[in-house]
This record gives C-alpha cells, sequence and structure tokens, in this order.
C-alpha cells in the first residue's frame, strides 16, 4: 500500500479535511484557511456541508461559493436588509432560515426582494424554509410543489395564500407551521399537501366545519391555535375532529366563545376525542374561559374531569382558564390550581 507523504496540513486527502472542517465555523475556516494558496481556496469553497449563521456582513461570505445551510439573523444591531446577501449563490442550498427581531418584516425586505432571494431557480435543492413572512408568490411556489425537496416549512405569518387554481401538489411536505389571517384557506392548503403529517397551524377563525366526508389520513401531529370564539357543543368540534381519523398528536388552544351561554361539557369532549381520534396518544387542550367559575367548585371537579378520558392525566387552571395534558405535568405558573391523576387511579 501507497503511503502518503504528509508534512502540512494542506497535504491531507480533501475526504479528511473535509471531515476536519465539520468541527470549525465559517468565520474560523475563513481566518485561519483561506488564501494559502489556490488548492486550499478551492477545497474550502467546494465543502459539501457547510452550514452558515449570520448577523452581520463579514468577508468570508463573499468568499465561499456555496453552502448547504444558511440562517440570517437580522435584528436592531446590524442594520441589515436582505438585498445585501443578493450575490450569495444557493444553488445548493438545503437549509435556509431567515430571523427577523424586534422588527417587522418589511423594515429589512421587500415582496420584490424577497421573491428574488428564493425561488426555485436560485435553490431548487431546498429542504428546510423558514420565514418570517410569505408573498403570495412564494406561497404558490410553496404549495403547488415548485421546490421538489421541500419536506419542512414555517411561515411565521403569512399575510395572504395565492389565487390561481394550480393542480400541482406539495408532494413532498412533511411538516408545515404555518400563522394565517384567513381560516378559510385551511382545508384549500391540505388538499395541496397530500403528504403532510405534521400540522402546526395558527389562526384567529376557526377552520370551516362546513365541509363533510372528508379525511386527511396521512395527518399525525395536529397544533391548532390560538381559535377566537370557539364553540365545544354545536356541533363544530366533532365535524372537525372527524378530519382527522389518524391523529396521534393533538393540541388546541381556544377562546371560549362569550357570545354564547355554553359551559363546556368535558365529558362529550371526552367522549368526542375517543370516537372520532381513537389512536390519540398524546394531548393538550388549552381552554380560556368565556365565564368565571368559582373558584371552590372549579377545583373540586378536576379529579372528575381527570376520570373521563384515558389522556386527561394532568390539569392545571384557574377560573378563568384550563390547561388539561396527558405529559408535561410540570405546572407553568405554580399559582394555578394543579390536579394529576394517579396512576394507580382506574380511567375511564
Amino acid at each position: 500500500m501507497d503511503e502518503i507523504n504528509v508534512r502540512r496540513l494542506e497535504d491531507l486527502p480533501v475526504e479528511i479535511l473535509f471531515e476536519i472542517f465539520k468541527y470549525l465555523k465559517f468565520e474560523e475556516l475563513y481566518s485561519s484557511m483561506a488564501h494559502l494558496n489556490i488548492r486550499m481556496n478551492m477545497i474550502l469553497k467546494k465543502q459539501p456541508n457547510l452550514k452558515i449563521s449570520i448577523y452581520l456582513l463579514k468577508p468570508a461570505l463573499s468568499f465561499f461559493d456555496s453552502f448547504t445551510s444558511l440562517t440570517i439573523k437580522f435584528d436592531e444591531r446590524n442594520k441589515l436588509h436582505l438585498y445585501q446577501f443578493r450575490y450569495l449563490n444557493l444553488i445548493n442550498l438545503r437549509s435556509l432560515s431567515i430571523i427577523i427581531l424586534f422588527y417587522e418584516w418589511w423594515v429589512v425586505t421587500s415582496e420584490d426582494e424577497l421573491n428574488a432571494f428564493i425561488n426555485p431557480d436560485r435553490c431548487p435543492l431546498l429542504r428546510y424554509l423558514r420565514l418570517p413572512n410569505c408573498t403570495t408568490k412564494l406561497t404558490e411556489f410553496i404549495f403547488t410543489g415548485a421546490f421538489p425537496y421541500l419536506k419542512k416549512c414555517i411561515i411565521i405569518d403569512c399575510q395572504e395564500f395565492f389565487s390561481t387554481s394550480s393542480k400541482s401538489l406539495a408532494k413532498a411536505l412533511h411538516y408545515l407551521h404555518i400563522h394565517s389571517k384567513n381560516g378559510n384557506e385551511f382545508h384549500r392548503m391540505l388538499s395541496m399537501c397530500p403528504k403532510l403529517k405534521h400540522l402546526h397551524f395558527h389562526s384567529d377563525e376557526l377552520p370551516s366545519t362546513q365541509i363533510r366526508n372528508i379525511h386527511y389520513p396521512f395527518l399525525k401531529c395536529l397544533n391548532i391555535g390560538l381559535l377566537m370564539n370557539f364553540l365545544f357543543h354545536n356541533g363544530q368540534f366533532d365535524i372537525f375532529l372527524s378530519y382527522f381519523p389518524n391523529l396521534i398528536n393533538f393540541d388546541l388552544s381556544v377562546h371560549h366563545s362569550c357570545y354564547h351561554n355554553e359551559i363546556v361539557d368535558f365529558a362529550q369532549v371526552a367522549d368526542c376525542l375517543r370516537r372520532r381520534i381513537p389512536r390519540l396518544k398524546k394531548l393538550k387542550l388549552h381552554i380560556c374561559l368565556s365565564k368565571t367559575y368559582p373558584s371552590q367548585l372549579f377545583f373540586v371537579q378536576f379529579p372528575l374531569i381527570a376520570q373521563m378520558h384515558e389522556l386527561f392525566r394532568s390539569i392545571n387552571g384557574c377560573p378563568w382558564f384550563i390547561r388539561i395534558e396527558s405529559f408535561d405535568f410540570n405546572p407553568s405558573y405554580i399559582d394555578y390550581w394543579h390536579y394529576i391523576r394517579p396512576t394507580s387511579e382506574p380511567k375511564s
């Protein structure tokens, strides 16, 4: 076997150098290795798994040809604007996060700039995308499968859904976290993501329950919040649960409607959960109550409520709020009333 004569670090094979570089930040790579010689520059520029997280413009950014992961943080300290990163080569990018702190998104970018920075031509291999906001055009790209490898997408504030009647689907998308002001787009969005398994959907409006006989069998984890004026016993809760027969994890946060005299019947809620989603393993129900219940009467009911469903294991609340959970039994506030069902007690 031929021996490799290594006297200097740059004499090592490329594969070994790539393994070493995994343990260094891109700024460290640039300050210690860049511009040593032509060979080292080529190796640095062609790293297969370079990950970059930045909150300041740095010379190192213009040196590297491509990277697989990019996180850009905008806040009051750096005064950056998205157009300052337009020269970056994103052709090999797999993961992109844009995080904006203390600002509204339009302070650091415009819709045209965001569309020009993120699109299928610039990021054809994108698998993970996190954005503070989404334009109509970018939303269309995401939900019509224009990013064919996109598996996970987080949109903090989706202002507007696209209006075109495209029949293309986001077949690769498995995880979606989206805040939308329009609950009416819920079913259209799910119909365009046929393989979606994990959905976080936050909106003031309850998704429509007028649609019947429709199911989303692939969805396993569903997080819904923070719905306003929610009612449990007018049929909408039962119909809504029927859309997701194979749920394993369900997290629901609602403001109970103050415009009706409905009192939450937790026995009926438990019955709906058992009938509609029998495979459920993890549960969180966070309810902001529209009525203030007498403290002694309210707390006395906790042990009884805990017997109504197998997953009603932890109850944390006060006269205007109740949290029912199947796990994570540490109360968020020590002054809340808290009850944990003993494991020895029988469940219904």
